[in-house]
């Protein structure tokens, strides 16, 4: 014997089948609908579980469109920039998309060099949080693009360089240069606080965590090694032994502080 079905109308036309009117009605409160749902000829259960799946889809998306929206600026390790945000679940999940960018130069002197330094921070990060009690603390994860660097430019301060124990004159080397980067996919995890609810209104924002860069990837330059074997072999233990220098440095600490408003 074949059990009766409920039809259910979908928005531009599209109808679909459950199995039974309590069940129908279950997936309308859902979407946002009141009425209750008449039951239908047993000649309807034949349509596509496709046709189905294909127009809950379309309601989802129908819904996520009226989801709470935020933006704001976030200012801390990171840099400092614009994040957006929407709320998925109220007062459970909610998503992010964070950029931060900072630029920072100085000048310093080591081992009879002197260096301009250069810090370049630029992220792009995409977070999801998880507010586990329902207020404001929540758990986050994600993935940061890291095109943070770190670069040093020297020039003897006493007309000699010294590398790996050797010193060389200013005309022998000529321009020195040190890079410094990292993994351009940095997975993150952290903890903070800020609304995971769908009032209106200005909200603040924090974050405490840590951004897995990877090891760093160094690398030390000298114009005049081309040219000369021996300064290129100790050019090469220089770069050696600040690579081995920076091998513990994977783990990027992260604190941010912000405000965002949400609409």
């Amino acid at each position: 014997m074949t059990d009766a079905s409920v039809t259910i109308p979908i928005p531009n036309g599209y109808v679909t089948n459950l199995d039974s009117e309590k069940e129908a009605e279950r997936l309308l409160s859902r979407l946002g609908h009141g009425a209750r749902v008449p039951r239908t000829s047993p000649m309807k259960i034949s349509f596509s579980k496709t046709l189905f799946s294909g127009a809950l889809a379309v309601a989802c998306i129908g819904s996520a469109a009226a989801a709470p929206l935020d933006a704001g600026l976030t200012a801390g390790t990171l840099g400092y920039g614009p994040q957006v945000g929407m709320v998925i679940v109220p007062d459970k999940f909610d998503a992010r998309l964070n950029l931060g960018y900072l630029r920072y130069s100085y000048n310093t002197t080591s081992n009879n060099v002197a260096y301009t330094g250069n810090l370049k921070l630029q992220n792009l990060g995409l977070l999801g949080d998880w507010h586990p009690f329902g207020g404001a603390f929540r758990f986050t994860g994600g993935v940061f693009y890291n095109d943070n660097q770190f670069a040093l430019t020297g020039q003897p301060s006493g007309g000699t360089y010294t590398f790996n124990g050797v010193t060389y004159s200013s005309a022998q080397v000529g321009t020195v240069t040190a890079n410094v980067d990292f993994n351009k996919v940095a997975p993150y995890i952290g903890f903070g606080w800020g609304s995971g609810g769908d009032g209106a209104g200005l909200h603040f924002t924090s974050d405490f965590g840590v951004m897995y860069q990877g090891r760093p990837n160094a690398t030390i330059t000298a114009t005049g090694a081309a040219a000369n074997p021996a300064l290129a072999s100790n050019v090469q233990a220089a770069q050696s032994q600040l690579q081995s220098d920076l091998n513990s440095f994977q783990w990027y600490p992260v604190l941010q502080i912000g405000v965002v408003y949400r609409f």
